[in-house]
C-alpha cells in the first residue's frame, strides 16, 4: 500500500486507507474508538460550569429543617401533601387541555385548508 493513501488521526491510532481495498479497511475497523478524559476533575468541582442557574426542588435536609417539620402539626403536614398533589393536578390537567385545544386548532386549520382547496380544483384556478 502506498504510503500517500494512508492517513492518520491526530492521536494515530485509527488509519484510514484511499485505494482499491478501502472497503475491506473500512468495514475492519471499530465502529466506536476509546477515548481517554483529558478534563481535571479538581478544576470542575469548583468552576461554575453553567452560567444559567437552576432550581433545585430537593428538599434540603439538616437539622434545622427536620426540626421545623417535627414541630409542625399534622393538620399542616396533611396540607402541605395535599396542596403539592393539587398543583400537580393542576398543571397536568393545564397541560393537556393546551393539547386539546392544540389538536382542535391544527384539526380546523387543516379542514379549512381542504376545503379551501377543493374549492379552487372545482373551479379549476
Amino acid at each position: 500500500m502506498d504510503q500517500e493513501n494512508k492517513v492518520a488521526n491526530e492521536e494515530g491510532d485509527i488509519e484510514c486507507y484511499y485505494g482499491k481495498d478501502m472497503e475491506d479497511r473500512i468495514y475492519s475497523q471499530p465502529l466506536l474508538t476509546k477515548r481517554h478524559n483529558t478534563t481535571s476533575q479538581i478544576a470542575i468541582v469548583g468552576a461554575n460550569a453553567c452560567p444559567v442557574e437552576s432550581l433545585d426542588y430537593e428538599i434540603i435536609e439538616n437539622e434545622l429543617f427536620k426540626q421545623d417539620w417535627r414541630s409542625r402539626r399534622t393538620i399542616q403536614i396533611f396540607q402541605y401533601v395535599l396542596l403539592k398533589w393539587a398543583f400537580a393536578l393542576i398543571i397536568g390537567l393545564g397541560t393537556g387541555l393546551v393539547g386539546i385545544f392544540n389538536n382542535i386548532a391544527v384539526e380546523n386549520i387543516s379542514g379549512f385548508k381542504l376545503l379551501m382547496t377543493t374549492k379552487l380544483m372545482l373551479e379549476h384556478k
